[in-house]
């Protein structure tokens, strides 16, 4: 099967096959080949030129990869009941094809039949001619039988909320009150959420700039910096996006800028800081800042070079070093002065990201947990070491797993002297009116458009100089 996302063609070949296609090639590429759905779409050309038809067969292409990744589990327990036998793993490409196929009939407006022909000759266009009976047999059978298959299933978790059991039971341990609306709210479409570069503008004169591109947008209620969306739209069309007037960034995190306390000519470090958005917010609010990025993948350390050029801040008067260094090591590349202020959005679960990111439910497997919790601790205590006396210290995932957030402060606290601070009062206000976690504040997703999130700041005391 080709591989369009390192193909040099492209776009010439994107052009030449059909959305489900598209969608197939993508859908196999993250089951079978374990890539990110980031990854391969970011492998796609620029689409600002490109012709209006063609820009409507990627959007169906998309929307059928990203529902058959948001409800895979369900689908995958439909089929367990359709199938006589599993398909042999060779075979994965034939599988997804009957997950999209199932995806259409069940969640599209698409004719049926047009959804079960264009299943059965996707079999032909992957050369598996012998898999086009068995397609059109399993689609038919759920057809007839849909109904009597959601009676049979509807008692199970993963069948219902379309999740891997794991993180079902871990939601349950968690929230048991709430996991429920967690699930529901990983299953709905993110909004399309633009941080506005004061910088450059202001955020009234950009949405009137959008308006006049016939995009509808609403201001935020906390988030200083934040547009969302009414509709999403390809990034190319924002005004002024090339040049840096406007990013790409969910609303939770942009709060993390507001935790900081930023003040001028402060040293600051930003641990972790791919894909750039957090640099690149700290420098916005605080020009003066001397900021040190860290992130040990040179490829992720390339987006936050991009990012900087394309906000016109890899040169002067902002000053911002960038380490392509493995964090931990922080003694091989630390030259000794504290900081006063470090943020840390550490690697983790990505459990409150799943609604924009639905193969994470395919990816993130129970016995990662262990793992990610074990270097965020890690880092956590590597960092403290850096920070100066009365310095402030913002520790953030985008889990909402208590062992990753909550927990982890806890363990911290009982062996570090350390006390929390708090969000400024207009922000703190908003948050505390649905707030559970027992330390800093765990964000659900879909609450106040916001994804699943978590931070809390902890300061050092001055005693310890």
């Amino acid at each position: 099967m080709p591989n369009l996302a390192k193909n040099k063609s492209t776009e010439t070949q994107m052009k030449n096959v059909s959305a489900r296609l598209q969608a197939i090639w993508w859908l196999s590429a993250v089951v079978k080949g374990g890539r990110s759905v980031n990854d391969l779409l970011s492998a796609l050309p620029k689409q600002q030129n490109d012709s209006k038809d063609n820009n409507s067969q990627l959007a169906f292409a998309k929307h059928i990869l990203f529902g058959s990744l948001r409800y895979f589990h369900q689908i995958k327990a439909i089929l367990d009941q359709l199938l006589g036998k599993p398909l042999k793993q060779k075979d994965s490409d034939v599988f997804c094809i009957l997950i999209s196929g199932i995806y259409q009939l069940k969640y599209l407006s698409v004719p049926d039949h047009a959804a079960i022909s264009e299943s059965v000759d996707l079999a032909k266009s992957i050369k598996k001619k012998w898999a086009a009976g068995l397609i059109n047999a399993v689609l038919r059978s759920y057809q007839r039988k849909s109904d009597e298959i959601a009676e049979k299933l509807s008692k199970a978790d993963t069948f219902l909320y379309s999740h891997p059991n794991w993180i079902i039971n871990q939601l349950k341990i968690d929230w048991p009150d709430r996991y429920k609306e967690i699930l529901v709210a990983n299953n709905e479409r993110a909004p399309m959420v633009i941080r506005v570069n004061s910088s450059l503008t202001t955020k009234i004169a950009y949405r009137e700039q959008l308006k006049e591109q016939s995009i509808l947008s609403q201001e935020h209620l906390i988030a200083k910096d934040a547009l969302v969306l009414e509709q999403p739209c390809d990034v190319y069309s924002l005004p002024g996006f090339t040049r840096g007037l406007s990013t790409l960034q969910d609303v939770a995190p942009q709060l993390v800028v507001e935790m900081l306390d930023l003040k001028p000519r402060l040293k600051v470090l930003d641990g972790c800081a791919a894909p750039g958005g957090k640099t690149t917010h700290i420098l916005q609010r605080e020009p003066s800042t001397l900021l040190t990025s860290v992130e040990k993948s040179t490829s992720r350390l390339d987006k936050i070079t991009e990012v900087l050029s394309r906000f016109n801040m890899d040169n002067k008067p902002y000053k911002v070093k960038l380490l392509n260094v493995d964090f931990l090591d922080y003694k091989d590349w630390w030259d000794g002065e504290l900081f006063d202020r470090i943020l840390i959005d550490v690697p983790c679960s990505a459990s409150g990201v799943i609604r924009r990111n639905p193969d994470i439910k395919i990816h993130r497997k129970k016995t990662d947990m262990e793992s990610l919790t074990k270097i965020q601790s890690e880092i956590l205590n590597s960092v403290w070491q850096m920070l100066k006396p009365g310095g402030k210290l913002v520790y953030a995932t985008c889990s909402i797993f208590k062992a990753e957030n909550e927990d982890q402060i806890k363990q911290f606290l009982n062996k570090n002297k350390a006390k929390l601070y708090d969000i400024p009062d207009e922000i703190r206000q908003e948050l505390r009116k649905e707030q559970r976690a027992s330390l800093g504040y765990q964000i659900f997703p879909g609450y106040m458009q916001m994804d699943g999130f978590y931070f809390c700041g902890l300061e050092k005391p001055l005693e310890l100089s």
